[in-house]
């Protein structure tokens, strides 16, 4: 497992909060890419070194709301936010160059769909 945070364009995302759909669509997003979450938060990077990586294409939808958290608010930890628990659906293609070792490429053979998955919007620390 790992995760990537990298900025996407302002029209990759959207979300419709009264129909409770979402959607997220990104190509050719260059990313670092550190095989795990464990060697994307350790300084020492036991599982080798991170490489650059390129997002070639990502789809990914959230639809049929089995949940909705409106108005959740927690003022102890500075959190609020209105969250949707739905299914979702995800096709991926990704790769390394060459130029760094591993020239590795991935691409879903199919959408992949998952029973549950969550989007939201959300304020925290001084947005709260």
């Amino acid at each position: 497992m790992a995760f990537w945070v990298t900025p996407i364009p302002n029209d990759g995302a959207q979300a419709d909060f009264d129909e409770g759909t979402a959607e997220l669509q990104v190509r050719n997003i260059c990313v670092f890419d550190a095989f795990a979450v464990s060697n994307s938060l350790t300084p020492t990077h036991p599982l080798g070194n991170i490489v650059g990586a390129v997002i070639e294409s990502l789809d990914l939808k959230w639809s049929g709301v089995t949940r909705r958290i409106i108005g959740f608010s927690d003022p102890v930890n500075r959190f609020s936010g209105d969250f949707f628990e739905t299914s979702a659906a995800i096709s991926v293609t990704a790769r390394t160059k060459k130029s760094t070792g591993h020239g590795f490429r991935f691409v879903s053979s199919a959408t992949t769909k998952v029973n549950f998955a969550q989007f939201g919007r959300e304020s925290n620390g001084v947005f709260f």
